[in-house]
């Protein structure tokens, strides 16, 4: 018997394959029919890296999650009220507590993937200003200033200002924030959970 083409391999059933194909010299002309066929099909792709694909001009979605913030350096939940941001939320039950209540929201930034924070109960955004310091803004959704970077580091959610890329969200052991242009990557205030 002829050793089918690709298409016909491909409509052929699987008692077929363990019949016919078995023997080592129809595998071997197999593997060489399978590599002719994709060598060909991949030279007629684009050839696209995906800092490329990212940064065309195609549309991107917006995701937003509600999210619960955890700093494990503070041992306590991120809170919002008014301009006020700490993680004194230590024993509290997170779901109650509408000042802790958080959204990440996606956007495109140069072509990568980035977030804003929001609170959900004061509709505010995390930012960092022009010196390093973390401020709440109203209109944050069209700062550049208030676009993070998710990353990790040693099994922790870490928050990269955008704004400057030595900048980390943080905050103290005591709950109080510490400011972004203090904090850096290697230290614990710059370490989060996330709890949806």
């Amino acid at each position: 018997m002829i050793c089918p083409s690709l298409p016909q391999f491909c409509l052929q059933n699987a008692e077929f394959y363990r019949r016919e194909m078995c023997s080592l010299p129809k595998l071997i002309l197999l593997t060489g029919v399978f590599q002719a066929f994709f060598a060909n099909w991949a030279m007629a792709l684009p050839t696209m890296n995906i800092a490329q694909i990212l940064s065309s001009k195609t549309e991107y979605t917006s995701i937003a999650k509600t999210v619960w913030l955890y700093s494990t350096n503070a041992k306590g939940f991120v809170r919002v009220n008014g301009s006020h941001v700490d993680s004194s939320c230590y024993d509290c039950d997170k779901t109650k507590d509408e000042s802790a209540k958080l959204e990440l929201v996606s956007t495109r930034f140069e072509g990568a993937v980035v977030l804003r924070i929001r609170s959900v109960k004061e509709n505010s955004y995390l930012c960092v200003d022009l010196e390093g310091n973390l401020t709440t803004e109203v209109h944050g959704n069209t700062m550049q200033r208030c676009l993070f970077k998710e990353g990790m580091k040693s099994g922790f959610t870490t928050f990269q200002s955008i704004h400057n890329a030595e900048w980390f969200l943080g905050f103290k052991r005591n709950g109080k924030l510490k400011q972004p242009h203090n904090t850096t990557n290697s230290q614990k205030a710059a370490r989060f959970l996330t709890y949806f």
